[in-house]
């Protein structure tokens, strides 16, 4: 991949997250206040409630989908620290040690909160809104990953 084609696939990862994020930003701006979420009572959950959680969720795996598969390598390529066929954990452990990443273990935190909380829990909803409640307690973590890699990024495109 040439140098020209990565920076039009950073600016392009980079709109793509920026949408996320801020989708991202509003949804947890409501969710945070949910009553349901501190009690665990699931049965208080609106149905309102219900759709922000869905797009807070759907928007968290989304900006950490964009930020895996587009933007990180897109600017490893463009530091010529990409190294096809190496495994991903590779590539996130010399992202944090290019000083792009703040924490390769935080984003694999990060990402199996986002598979726990991903996953239907029919027999059991206070698992579902536990596993929703500690998702969006780590939604900071997420924009601050992002804010830091975008920050880089935008210096490059």
């Amino acid at each position: 991949m040439t140098q020209e084609v990565a920076r039009l696939k950073l600016t392009q990862a980079l709109k793509e997250c920026d949408q996320h994020g801020f989708h991202l930003r509003l949804a947890y701006e409501e969710a945070v206040h949910f009553k349901a979420l501190r009690t665990g009572a699931h049965e208080n959950l609106s149905n309102e409630e219900i759709r922000t959680l869905d797009q807070l969720l759907f928007r968290f795996g989304r900006l950490q989908d964009a930020m895996g598969l587009r933007l990180l390598p897109s600017l490893l390529v463009l530091l010529a620290e990409w190294r096809e066929g190496e495994p991903f954990l590779d590539k996130l452990n010399r992202a944090e040690q290019l000083g792009i990443l703040p924490s390769a273990e935080g984003w694999q935190v990060l990402r199996e909160l986002r598979n726990q909380a991903s996953h239907d829990y029919p027999d059991n909803p206070e698992m579902m809104l536990s596993a929703l409640a500690n998702l969006i307690r780590h939604v900071p973590d997420l924009e601050k990953s992002y804010l830091h890699i975008s920050q880089i990024a935008r210096f490059r495109v």
